[in-house]
């Protein structure tokens, strides 16, 4: 079990969003827009997926944090078909917005995710009874799984598609 405290998540927030940002930045546009980075995927539609998924949980939170019950499931919570349905609706939705917007959104979110983990009370984001999550987990989890936890799998995505695009130039 990780221990993990509301100072702990907000730096694991903050260094998950730096290092991937890192990462994006030794990125031209091209390499950015370019399908196949993952599956059909660009990178730009990677970071639309991990912005999308982190509005919804910013959305979902605000409304578990009035008190209410949103009608909006939580992703990590999901079937993977169902999740796969979402991932693709998501897709279609956001592929043809411009890397320009999708950088700027990104940003915009982060920050506001941010802000609503800072500015909650830390024994709602920790104790695991608080919101009767879906496998007992606490919130914090929700909130890692939609921030640095996904910057970190789809950033390993990037280096990985990277990686075998310089071994292909290589061996051309």
């Amino acid at each position: 079990m990780i221990e993990m405290s509301k100072s702990k998540l907000i730096e694991a927030i903050q260094n998950g969003y730096t290092l991937f940002k890192t990462l994006l930045a030794e990125l031209d546009v091209e390499q950015m827009i370019q399908p196949g980075s993952i599956g059909k995927w660009s990178v730009k539609d990677t970071m639309a997926h991990i912005l999308i998924h982190e509005q919804r949980m910013i959305q979902w939170m605000k409304e578990r944090l009035r008190g209410g019950y949103p009608l909006l499931p939580q992703p990590y919570a999901m079937p993977d078909d169902e999740l796969d349905r979402l991932n693709e609706r998501i897709y279609q939705e956001n592929h043809d917005r411009s890397l320009g917007d999708i950088l700027h959104q990104l940003d915009q979110t982060h920050a506001e995710a941010l802000t609503l983990v800072e500015t909650s009370i830390e024994e709602d984001i920790l104790d695991p009874y608080r919101f009767h999550l879906e496998g007992g987990e606490p919130l914090w989890e929700a909130i890692a799984a939609n921030t640095f936890w996904h910057y970190e799998e789809h950033g390993q995505d990037i280096r990985d598609s990277s990686l075998r695009a310089f071994g292909e130039a290589v061996s051309t």
